[in-house]
């Protein structure tokens, strides 16, 4: 009887049927309270019983639109510290360094030098080449009062400083008046560089001068 009855109204009519059932069988008891635990049980056993499987899930719905950005949360903790890798392997070696010491035939080198001394009658100014010049270059100083005419050994200028082969040539850019240079051996090994020494500086309250170099080594 229950079959038909599910038949023709459905699981939920079933349901509501077996409710009203129970509740004519409990009588007053319904009325005053409703279906005691012991009832309640068994309209779902009977419900139960009688209810269809589920029927196949259905199609995905489409998504939904994507909600606002949440606030950002607190920084976290540091990491534990990973452990060392292994060591690379090793590299390719470098272009040997320079190993001359002394300055190829025919090779020019140039710098600067620059004077300024106050209190000392005759102030030094080192030039030192950074390689031996064999044999030692012979020595030359062009000053400002004899720019018309330099020595030949000396063909360049204080802005392009210029020795031919076997000569060191010193050139005065800028010098106070009254000054006048000697050349002194550089110690006892001329080979690597020349001390200048100004003389005629004694009246000067703050002597200045500057000037370029070039050695060519002896061919």
């Amino acid at each position: 009887m229950l079959k038909r009855i599910h038949n023709r109204l459905g699981t939920a009519g079933l349901v509501v049927a077996v409710v009203a059932l129970v509740a004519a069988v409990a009588g007053t008891a319904f009325a005053a309270g409703g279906l005691t635990k012991k009832q309640e049980k068994r309209v779902i056993k009977i419900a139960k019983k009688y209810a269809g499987k589920n029927g196949p899930p259905g199609a995905p719905g489409p998504a939904g639109p994507q909600g606002p950005k949440g606030d950002q949360g607190p920084k976290g903790d540091p990491g534990v510290k990973g452990s060392e890798g292994p060591e690379g392997p090793e590299g390719e070696p470098g272009p040997p360094g320079p190993t001359e010491t002394v300055l190829p035939e025919g090779k020019t080198l140039a710098g600067l030098w620059v004077l300024q001394s106050r209190g000392v009658e005759e102030p030094w100014v080192p030039i030192s080449y950074g390689f031996r010049v064999e044999p030692a270059p012979e020595p030359h100083y062009v000053s400002l009062a004899e720019a018309g005419s330099p020595p030949p050994e000396c063909p360049g200028t204080a802005a392009n400083p210029k020795a031919t082969p076997g000569n060191l040539c010193v050139y005065e850019e800028l010098s106070l008046s009254g000054f006048f240079a000697t050349f002194q051996a550089g110690g006892t090994q001329p080979e690597i560089g020349q001390y200048l020494q100004f003389g005629g500086v004694e009246d000067k309250p703050f002597p200045q001068a500057r000037g370029s170099w070039a050695v060519t080594a002896d061919e």
